[in-house]
């Protein structure tokens, strides 16, 4: 009669080899959960649905503003084991040449934005007349980019602070960042409405 003599010999290696794969899934797990819980990614911030029905000069001298434009400001957070939640209001400022014109409160402090998700804020800007404090230069690069149909000097600024719970990863942080508009002059020819219907990146100050 014969005997199996690699038996124990395989039982040994399948049982390595469970040891390994555990020592190996508790190391991937607690990779993982480190980079969840030590390293934050910022919270990508974006224009969206925006639309500017007028930019124009007003005012008797000819050196205020007429606006009138709306949009919406999205925070994403990208991190997934931890939430975003505002530490100070956030603030919005609209800028033409780097000279602010309209500014507003999108929400007080408090605010959450959650895992892996996008919180929205609407932007309503207008007036028949603002003085604006526009100088020779804005006023002629206001002009030159009339003329041409694209607005690449209208700005908007997005200032805050937020922490991330529930580890605070450092404490509180600065959300500064600009976002681009460049509305163009959108047809029919001869109108005066201006649309901006795409996404558009804002950059982290």
């Amino acid at each position: 009669m014969s005997h199996d003599t690699t038996a124990p010999g395989c039982a040994q290696a399948c049982c390595n080899c469970c040891c390994n794969w555990v020592v190996t899934s508790i190391i991937i797990v607690t990779v993982m959960l480190i980079a969840a819980y030590a390293v934050v990614l910022p919270l990508r911030i974006t224009a969206e649905d925006a639309s500017l029905g007028r930019l124009a000069l007003a005012g008797p001298n000819g050196t205020a503003l007429a606006y009138n434009l709306s949009l919406t400001v999205g925070l994403f957070n990208p991190n997934w084991a931890m939430r975003a939640e505002l530490t100070a209001p956030l603030e919005s400022e609209l800028s033409f040449a780097g000279v602010r014109f309209d500014g507003a409160r999108l929400s007080d402090a408090g605010r959450r934005v959650e895992v892996h998700g996008t919180t929205r804020f609407r932007v309503e800007a207008g007036a028949q007349s603002a003085d604006a404090a526009l100088g020779s230069a804005e006023l002629a690069e206001l002009v030159k980019e009339t003329a041409a149909g694209l607005f690449e000097s209208l700005e908007l600024k997005i200032t805050g602070r937020l922490r991330y719970r529930p580890v605070h990863a450092g404490g509180t942080r600065r959300l500064e960042a600009r976002c681009p508009l460049k509305p163009r002059l959108a047809p029919p020819p001869g109108t005066h409405m201006l649309v901006l219907d795409r996404v558009i990146k804002c950059h982290r100050l």
